[in-house]
């Protein structure tokens, strides 16, 4: 059976395509999705029984611990956004 939620145009995602997303198995996910749950990570969509794939990219990008380079400038004592670096 394909899994249609693999494609790059799907913005739902399975539970494989989570596990892939992280870079582990499916049986891995399953072990550790309650503590990446208790970390806030999204739960699949009441309705829809998926992931919202935007949710847990934006969980991951949260998760980042180093920031991208040139995104922010600093003038005088107050930082912005360099919206054309994004």
């Amino acid at each position: 059976m394909t899994d249609h939620t693999m494609k790059p145009t799907a913005a739902c995602g399975s539970t494989k395509w989570v596990a892939e997303t992280l870079g582990m198995s499916v049986r891995t996910f399953y072990d550790k999705r309650s503590n990446l749950e208790a970390e806030r990570f999204p739960k699949p969509d009441p309705i829809l029984k998926l992931y919202i794939k935007a949710d847990v990219k934006a969980w991951i990008e949260h998760r980042r611990r180093i920031e991208d380079p040139g995104k922010v400038e600093v003038q005088g004592s107050q930082e912005r956004i360099k919206f054309d670096a994004l």
